[in-house]
């Protein structure tokens, strides 16, 4: 069995009959890759439309529908090992932001604020997709979730609403995108708006 983090050694490719790109060997639906230039066996050639596991071209269903479970097992596996989201929260609070990326540093600074004026609020920092359980788990924990993002459509809720099982009735978007760098100002003053309306969508 590999053990190199799925990437096939020359000794393992030597020992090998064939080389098939896209077999899922361990069951995870991650198949194995080679480095070029290692070994001829480790060479392959694949087109982007319907192949089968084995990287052969096909038009048969049962193939393509195939390839496209093992993908799905895949992006399950993925879960499991793509860096876990930090999360930041104290007992009974029900109200929560959710970021990714260079937000970060505007988020932090607008909870110290928000928290001296009263308003406690968790913290969901997402480091990767797809999401795991851990962003279930907060989605599921709180009320009212702010989702701060620097991107005029709103992708990081879109992405939860379809990802997750959140009631969309709990996400707020606070959106900055007019070219320059995010700040706290923006996230306070947006908390601050929607919760004195009682706004929760």
């Amino acid at each position: 069995m590999p053990d190199r983090g799925k990437v096939y050694s020359k000794e393992q490719l030597q020992e090998m009959q064939v080389f098939y790109r896209y077999t899922d060997v361990d069951g995870d639906g991650i198949p194995y890759r080679t480095l070029p230039g290692v070994h001829p066996k480790g060479a392959y050639f694949v087109r982007g439309s319907g192949h089968s596991r084995r990287g052969a071209y096909t038009e048969d269903a049962a193939e393509y529908q195939d390839v496209l479970d093992r993908l799905r097992k895949k992006s399950e596996t993925a879960k499991t090992l793509v860096p876990a989201a930090v999360v930041k929260a104290k007992k009974g609070v029900k109200v929560g932001i959710v970021s990714i990326g260079s937000c970060d540093g505007a988020v932090k600074e607008a909870l110290d604020i928000l928290g001296r004026q009263g308003t406690d609020m968790d913290y969901l920092r997402i480091r990767a997709f797809p999401f795991g359980k851990e962003i279930e788990d907060f989605l599921d924990k709180h009320e009212r979730i702010f989702v701060v993002e620097q991107n005029r459509d709103a992708q990081l809720k879109s992405l939860l609403l379809i990802e997750t099982q959140v009631d969309r009735r709990k996400l707020h978007s606070i959106l900055h995108y007019d070219g320059m760098p995010i700040d706290c100002r923006c996230i306070v003053e947006g908390v601050a708006q929607a919760l004195s309306k009682g706004a929760a969508a």
